[in-house]
C-alpha cells in the first residue's frame, strides 16, 4: 500500500529527517477538528503567484524549457539550496519543541517522544545533522525536476493535445493551502484558459516560498482538459445507498473511491490515468456503479456529504488515499485496491476485470 505523502517540499523534508510527521496520508478521523480557513495571503505574496503563474504560463507558451526550469525549486544551485532547507529544518524543530515541552511530560505518547528526541538531537548541530539527510533530499528534488521537466516536454512537443500559441491569455486562480505550514508557505496556482474552442487548466499543484528565493514550483504540475473532465465527473456520484439500489436493478458491482481529489498526488495520478481514460470509462459503464468519497482540502463539500464520508470511512475500515473498494448489491466488500502504483489504464483495468468476473473477464 503506498501511503507516502509527500505532497510538499516540507513533507518529503520531514519524511527524510524522520519526524514530525507520519509518513502516511490517513484518511480522517471522525474525531478531527477540521482546518480553520487559511488566512488571506500578504498582497506581496499573491503578486509574487501571479507573476510566478504568467511565467509560467508563458514559458508553455513559447515552448521555452530553460525558462521553465528556472522556475522549480530543483533549479537553485545545490548550496543554495541545502541552507534553505536547513534553515527550515531549524525553524520546524524549534516550533516541535516548543509545542511538545507544553504538553505534561506523563501526556506524551510514543511518537511525540520519539519527536522531541529527534528534534532535540538535529538542533545540538544541525548543519552536521542535516549533512545525511541532505543527501537523500538532493535525489528526491532530482527526481522532481526531472518529472517536471517530462510534464512540460509532453504538453509542448507536436503531440501535444492544443497549440499554446492559440490559447487565451489565463485567468489565475490562487488558492492558499489551509493545512499549510507558516514555516514553509504553500499556495497553489491554477491557470485557466482555451484554446480552439476548449477549456484547459493548468495547474501548479503545489508552491513553496523558500527562505532567501521567494515562490517556486515545488511539486509536480497538472494539465486539465476541462471539457473532458466535466463528461467523467457526469460518471460518478456520492450516494451509496442509491448506487447500491442501482446495481442491484441492473446487475452491476459498486466501485467506491475514497480520495483526496485536490491535493493527494497518487489520487490525482488515479484520476487524470486512469479513471477519466475512455478503457475504464467504456468498461465501468457497462459493469459497475461508481461512487466517490472525497476528501478534498481546497474545497468544502456539503457538511451532509462530509459527515457520510466519514461514515463510510469507519465502516469500510479504510486507512488512506487512494483506496477504492469493489462493492457487491448488498454493501459487501468483494476486493480492495489500496494505493495507485502508476500502472497504466489497461493493466489496471485488466486487473479490476480479473476480480469482477475471474472466469468470463
Amino acid at each position: 500500500m503506498r501511503l507516502f505523502c509527500a505532497t510538499t517540499l516540507l513533507a518529503a523534508l520531514l519524511l527524510v529527517a524522520g519526524c514530525g510527521r507520519k509518513p502516511t496520508c490517513p484518511v480522517t478521523s471522525k474525531k478531527s477538528v477540521p482546518p480553520k480557513p487559511a488566512a488571506p495571503l500578504p498582497s506581496a505574496d499573491e503578486k509574487a503567484l501571479q507573476q510566478l503563474g504568467q511565467q509560467v504560463f508563458a514559458a508553455f507558451v513559447k515552448g521555452d524549457a530553460a525558462k521553465f526550469q528556472a522556475l522549480t525549486v530543483a533549479a537553485l544551485a545545490v548550496p543554495e539550496l541545502e541552507t534553505a532547507l536547513r534553515t527550515v529544518r531549524e525553524k520546524e524543530a524549534h516550533q516541535y519543541i516548543a509545542r511538545l515541552e507544553a504538553i505534561p511530560p506523563d501526556k506524551r505518547h510514543a511518537l511525540q517522544l520519539d519527536t522531541l528526541r529527534l528534534s532535540k538531537a538535529f538542533l545540538a548541530n544541525p548543519k552536521t545533522a542535516f549533512t545525511n539527510e541532505w543527501l537523500e533530499l538532493q535525489v528526491i528534488i532530482g527526481e522532481l525536476g526531472k518529472t517536471q521537466l517530462q510534464f512540460f516536454n509532453n504538453l509542448t512537443s507536436t503531440n501535444a493535445p492544443l497549440d499554446w500559441a492559440r490559447a487565451s491569455k489565463p485567468s489565475t486562480v490562487i488558492d492558499i493551502n489551509p493545512q499549510s505550514d507558516a514555516i514553509l508557505p504553500e499556495a497553489r496556482v491554477d491557470l485557466v484558459f482555451s484554446a480552439a474552442g476548449k477549456s484547459y487548466r493548468l495547474q501548479l499543484s503545489n508552491c513553496n516560498k523558500l527562505p532567501g528565493h521567494g515562490w517556486r514550483i515545488a511539486e509536480n504540475l497538472r494539465f486539465i482538459d476541462l471539457t473532458a473532465e466535466a463528461a467523467a465527473e457526469k460518471d460518478w456520484g456520492d450516494d451509496l445507498p442509491a448506487a447500491l439500489k442501482q446495481a442491484q436493478a441492473e446487475g452491476k458491482r459498486v466501485l467506491i473511491n475514497f480520495t483526496a481529489s485536490d491535493w493527494h498526488p497518487d489520487c490525482i495520478a488515479l484520476h487524470d490515468r486512469v479513471l477519466t481514460q475512455p478503457v475504464f470509462r467504456d468498461w465501468a459503464a457497462q459493469k459497475l456503479v461508481l461512487v466517490r468519497a472525497d476528501f478534498p482540502r481546497h474545497t468544502s463539500p456539503p457538511q451532509a456529504q462530509a459527515d457520510a464520508n466519514k461514515l463510510l470511512v469507519h465502516k469500510y475500515a479504510v486507512q488512506g488515499f487512494p483506496t477504492l473498494l469493489l462493492l457487491d448489491a448488498a454493501g459487501k466488500e468483494l476486493h480492495r485496491i489500496e494505493g495507485y502504483e502508476n500502472e497504466d489504464s489497461l493493466v489496471w483495468v485488466g486487473a479490476l476485470k480479473k476480480k469482477l468476473n475471474p472466469e468470463n473477464e
